[in-house]
């Protein structure tokens, strides 16, 4: 049951904790280009993890675009990611978990792996997009879907959220 759109939309999905304030504030900051942390993440070569509270961190990120072919289909069991585009943009393949053949499982990276398998939904995100992967949703991203977005990169944050911080409300 991912959750994909614009993050100032999204913001109010969830109940208000001290955690998910606090995630709401660094998710703002990442976007404010007057801000230190979103020129710290455009200032990323290649990732940068920062601590944040109550068990949560982000992995801010640089990386070029790659064909579709080479796509790494994950989930995880332990965090909840919520990954925000800060510039650039990005296609990813989404699937459920079912639907997928289990490849390799590491408990102590938190990381499931699985074969490629392309019957999946393409969703697209740009500078402002935040997406909510849940342990059932498989994803694969920073991909391109035409040779010419291969040369260009995309820098963004994914903050990994324990699963019992989240109460969602609909």
């Amino acid at each position: 049951m991912a959750v994909v759109g614009n993050f100032k939309s999204l913001k109010n999905m969830f109940y208000k904790t001290p955690a998910l304030n606090a995630l709401s504030e660094y998710l703002t900051q990442a976007l404010d280009t007057n801000s230190a942390v979103y020129k710290r993440i455009l200032n990323t070569d290649e990732e940068n993890k920062i601590t944040l509270s109550d068990g949560m961190f982000a992995i801010e990120q640089s990386y070029g675009l790659k064909d579709i072919s080479k796509a790494f289909f994950e989930t995880h069991l332990k965090y909840v990611d919520f990954q925000l585009v800060v510039f650039g943009e990005e296609y990813f393949l989404l699937g459920d978990r079912q639907d997928f053949t289990q490849d390799m499982m590491d408990i102590s990276r938190d990381l499931i792996t699985y074969k490629p398998h392309y019957k999946a939904s393409q969703i697209y995100l740009k500078a402002g997009s935040l997406a909510v992967f849940f342990e059932n949703d498989v994803h694969a991203g920073g991909l391109a879907l035409c040779d010419l977005a291969l040369s260009q990169k995309v820098y963004k944050t994914v903050i990994k959220v324990p699963k019992e911080l989240l109460k969602l409300k609909f």
